[in-house]
């Protein structure tokens, strides 16, 4: 996203366009996305964080609330270690690069 670009927020996906991707993408339900082990490794939910920031650069509390995630610690920690799985993780850069050309794809689809 442009910051140069007034329309650039406006020209992101729609957090519903990110959230069904990645819920067809990995097969789970949006509830799936919205649960939380403390510990545990949720990727389909950790990606649609992560997607959420880098593709619309929403705040961590607007992510927070798409999430029931309360404290927006907690989603900045899910993005930082996303970032961090990813540098160590080929196969999750890949299919997060993946998701994130399929959103914009889908972005493009509907537009006129």
């Amino acid at each position: 996203m442009d910051e140069e670009v007034p329309q650039a927020k406006e020209l992101a996906p729609e957090p519903e366009v990110i959230i069904k991707t990645v819920c067809n993408y990995y097969g789970v339900d949006r509830e799936d996305l919205c649960k939380s082990r403390r510990g545990m490794f949720n990727e389909p939910k950790s990606a649609a964080i992560y997607l959420m920031r880098q593709l619309r650069r929403d705040t961590l509390q607007e992510i927070g609330k798409q999430f029931r995630v309360e404290k927006y610690s907690s989603v900045s920690s899910s993005i930082e270690s996303t970032k961090q799985k990813m540098q160590k993780n080929r196969n999750l850069k890949r299919r997060l690069s993946e998701l994130s050309g399929r959103i914009k794809k889908s972005k493009a689809d509907l537009t006129p």
